[in-house]
């Protein structure tokens, strides 16, 4: 029996222009090729484009066919075989308004991401059918978490740091129900096919080169055009393995295999693998009593305070005094000995939810105010 599908179309960025819509694929994925093989537009610098929809919404109003050089910039391309160059036309970022309006995109979208953020955080009603067996996942994103990883060995990372999290267990439900690999993208021709090969070539985790899972890991939203990776380039810093970078992460992304995670110091790039450890550094050679800073603070309130102090440690900012642009910071903390608390209102900031560090193993050894510890679950992406 055959199944009539009706295509779905989507409004093009010029006029009355329709196309046909690939709804499997992403909106940039389907619009991009659109616009350069019909109409010759390019759209630049895509790392700062977090809403495409939003943004075609607002250029659609602006170009019209008769006018693209007014908002347009003009590109003539000339063509290997010695013909006659072909005009292209260009939106990005250098023009004030187009940058203008990328930037407040952003904001919107930082906006609703982290409302989003904090309703899956307080919410313990998620109802999501499991990707690899017939149970039912209820309860909050750790207990689905929790299950995916127990159950059968697959992990999204550590549930604080995802969000849009049913929606992404369903997108990648979906790229399973057409029989394609969550880990190389190769397509098979059936499902079954597919598991078998999962399973001999252990491909059962996230590709951590593959952007179309950016939107459901708050880190790529922490600063304008910079996703995790080009952070964590930023940074620099060799004492943090990153499980979504390249190469070198097939012992990153295998937490499943037993390896004890390194929690780095808030000052230093000293790691240890027990908390105890980590915390009694910090008091010795820091002066940092971090029993004592998280005393009577929620879980949430104690991920605010750390991710805090990072980001200004890291700018050798000291977190107490905040004296700014320190020579040597661990020497500043060392000789003036700051045995106080900080004030809440100081770190009383959503983005301080975001975390500071890549797969902060440290956030997962925190303890809630009643004193138990929060479920740690493996982080294999951030």
């Amino acid at each position: 029996m055959s199944v009539s599908v009706t295509p779905t179309y989507g409004l093009c960025l010029l006029g009355d222009c329709l196309f046909h819509w690939d709804t499997t694929k992403r909106t940039e994925d389907t619009i991009l090729p659109h616009l350069l093989s019909e109409h010759r537009i390019v759209i630049a610098s895509m790392n700062t484009v977090y809403n495409m929809s939003l943004y075609l919404q607002y250029w659609r109003n602006k170009v019209h066919s008769l006018n693209l050089t007014e908002h347009l910039h003009g590109i003539n391309v000339h063509k290997k075989d010695g013909g006659a160059p072909e005009l292209y036309y260009m939106l990005n970022d250098t023009s004030e308004e187009d940058k203008t309006v990328r930037f407040r995109i952003y904001r919107e979208t930082l906006e609703r991401v982290l409302k989003q953020q904090q309703i899956e955080r307080e919410s313990k009603n998620m109802n999501i059918d499991c990707l690899f067996c017939p149970d039912k996942l209820t309860g909050n994103r750790f207990a689905v978490s929790e299950h995916l990883y127990n159950e059968h060995s697959f992990t999204l990372g550590h549930p604080d740091n995802l969000v849009y999290t049913a929606e992404f267990i369903e997108n990648l439900r979906s790229k399973m129900a057409r029989a394609e690999c969550l880990y190389c993208d190769k397509t098979f021709r059936d499902y079954k096919t597919l598991r078998e090969h999962m399973r001999k070539k252990l491909h059962k985790k996230l590709n951590p080169s593959n952007t179309e899972f950016d939107k459901y890991y708050i880190i790529n939203y922490r600063e304008f055009g910079k996703s995790w990776k080009t952070l964590s380039e930023d940074k620099d810093d060799n004492d943090v393995s990153d499980s979504r970078s390249g190469s070198p992460t097939e012992e990153a992304w295998s937490d499943w295999e037993g390896t004890a995670p390194e929690i780095k110091c808030l000052v230093c790039s000293v790691v240890y693998t027990k908390f105890t450890s980590i915390k009694l550094h910090m008091k010795s050679q820091h002066c940092i009593d971090l029993d004592s800073l998280c005393k009577d603070l929620s879980y949430y309130k104690q991920v605010k305070l750390v991710n805090y102090m990072r980001y200004l440690l890291a700018d050798s900012h000291c977190p107490y005094c905040e004296e700014k642009t320190l020579p040597d910071i661990s020497e500043h903390l060392l000789s003036h000995r700051h045995n106080t608390t900080l004030s809440h209102e100081r770190y009383n900031d959503d983005r301080y939810l975001i975390p500071a560090l890549d797969n902060d193993f440290l956030l997962c050894c925190l303890k809630d105010v009643e004193g138990e510890e929060v479920v740690v679950i493996p982080e294999d992406i951030t």
